[in-house]
C-alpha cells in the first residue's frame, strides 16, 4: 500500500519536473543510432538548458542534476519525461527495479517551489497581464512626479501682497520687490534722510553706480515735492515699455526702484506727535490685512508711546527700545498692544510684527516720535 503511494508521488514529481523544463521547442528525439537529436539549430540553446545553466550548483546537487552540455541536458529531460517508466531506473543486478531517487522530500519541495516561481515569472515577462480595457501593453505616466517641485516660499513673500499696490507704471518682478522690502526694512530706522535711505535700499540692485543713483534719487525727490516740476521723471517714465520691467533701460530701472523704495519707506515710517491724532498704517499680507495705530502721549509729564495692532492670525508685536523691549502676543487673530515710556523724541524705534508658526522675516515699522 505504502509502495503504491510512493510510486504515485514519484510519478507526479517526475511529470511536474518535465513540465517545468519543457518549452515550445520540441523535445529531442532519438535517431536511428540511439543518439538524441535536437531540433534546435547549432549554436542555440533552448530555454530549459538556459535554466539549467543558471541553477545554483548546490541546488543541482540536492536534486541530483548536474549542469552539463546541451546534449546531456536534453537527454536528461527526455529521460525524465519518458512515459515508459518515469519514476524507476533499472538495476543490472538480477534485473530488478527500484524507485528513482529524488532526494529528501523537503529539499525537493523547496526546489519545486523555486522552479514553479521561476516558470511563472518567465511567463508573466513574456505575456504581461492586461487590464480589461487594454488591448496592448503600454506605459502610463506616474500619478506623482519622480521629482517634487520646490515649494519653499521665501520668508519675505508673506508681506509682498502690499507691494502689488505700488503706484508704478510698470510692475516689478517679485525678486526685485522682495529685495527692496528687505533693504527698506533695514534702512527705514536709520538716521539718514529720505533720499539717502532710498539709495541705501536700491544700491544692491545697481552695484558700483552710487553716484548715478544719488543723482536719480535727488531728481525723484524734487519731482515729487510741492511746487516742483515733475517733468524730468515723467519724461523718463513715458519711455518705459508697455510691459516688462526687463526691457527698461538702466536709468529707467533705477527710477522705478527708487520710486518703489520711496513709497515702501514712507508706508513703514510712522511719525507721531503729542499734538497730532493717532497715526494709522495698513499692510496687506498673504494671510490678511494688518492694521497698526500708534500714538504719542504725555502722561503726568512722562512721554509714552502706545501701539495697537490688529493681526489676521496669531502673532506678536514687539517695540524695541534701548532701555527695554515691550512685547505682546496672542494665539488667535485679534488685537494686541504695547506701551513704552521715557522714549526720546526725534529717535526711530523699530516695531516688529510676526506671525506664529510661519517661517518669516518680521515686518518692521519705524516709530518716529516728535515734539
Amino acid at each position: 500500500m505504502n509502495s503504491d503511494i510512493n510510486n504515485s508521488s514519484d510519478t507526479f514529481y517526475s511529470r511536474l519536473i518535465a513540465w517545468l523544463l519543457q518549452e515550445s521547442v520540441p523535445a529531442a528525439v532519438p535517431s536511428a543510432d540511439g543518439q538524441a537529436q535536437s531540433h534546435v539549430p547549432l549554436g542555440e540553446t533552448i530555454a530549459a538548458d538556459f535554466e539549467l545553466d543558471q541553477l545554483d550548483p548546490l541546488d543541482l546537487e540536492d536534486v541530483n542534476i548536474a549542469p552539463t552540455i546541451t546534449n546531456e541536458a536534453a537527454q536528461y529531460r527526455a529521460r525524465v519525461g519518458s512515459e515508459d517508466n518515469p519514476t524507476r531506473e533499472t538495476i543490472e543486478q538480477g534485473g530488478s527495479t527500484r524507485p528513482y531517487n529524488l532526494g529528501e522530500m523537503p529539499t525537493v519541495q523547496n526546489r519545486f517551489q523555486a522552479l514553479i516561481k521561476r516558470k511563472l515569472q518567465l511567463e508573466i515577462e513574456r505575456h504581461p497581464p492586461l487590464f480589461p480595457w487594454e488591448t496592448e501593453i503600454r506605459d502610463y505616466e506616474p500619478d506623482f512626479p519622480d521629482t517634487v517641485a520646490d515649494r519653499w516660499v521665501p520668508p519675505v513673500r508673506l508681506w509682498l501682497p502690499q507691494l502689488a499696490n505700488l503706484a508704478l507704471p510698470v510692475s516689478l518682478p517679485e525678486t526685485i520687490l522682495a529685495s527692496l522690502l528687505n533693504a527698506c526694512s533695514e534702512a527705514v530706522y536709520s538716521r539718514y534722510q529720505l533720499g539717502r535711505k532710498m539709495v541705501q535700499a536700491v544700491e544692491n540692485l545697481f552695484p558700483g553706480q552710487f553716484q548715478l543713483l544719488n543723482d536719480q534719487a535727488q531728481m525723484v525727490l524734487l519731482s515729487s515735492g510741492s511746487g516742483r516740476d515733475p517733468e524730468p521723471v515723467q519724461s523718463l517714465l513715458r519711455q518705459l515699455p508697455s510691459s516688462p520691467y526687463e526691457d527698461a533701460t538702466n536709468e529707467q530701472k533705477m527710477i522705478l526702484a527708487l520710486l518703489a523704495a520711496k513709497e515702501i519707506i514712507s508706508t513703514l515710517t510712522v511719525p507721531i506727535s503729542p499734538k497730532d491724532s493717532p497715526v494709522e498704517r495698513q499692510w496687506e499680507t498673504t494671510v490678511g490685512l494688518v492694521m497698526v495705530q500708534a500714538e504719542y502721549q504725555m502722561q503726568q509729564g512722562v512721554p509714552k508711546i502706545r501701539v495697537t495692532a490688529r493681526l489676521p492670525r496669531g502673532g506678536s508685536l514687539t517695540l524695541r527700545t534701548p532701555q527695554a523691549s515691550a512685547e505682546s502676543q496672542r494665539t488667535y487673530p485679534g488685537y494686541v498692544s504695547v506701551e513704552s515710556f521715557d522714549l526720546q523724541p526725534n529717535q526711530t524705534y523699530p516695531l516688529e510684527i510676526r506671525f506664529h508658526d510661519v517661517e518669516q522675516t518680521p515686518l518692521v515699522f519705524a516709530i518716529y516720535p516728535t515734539m
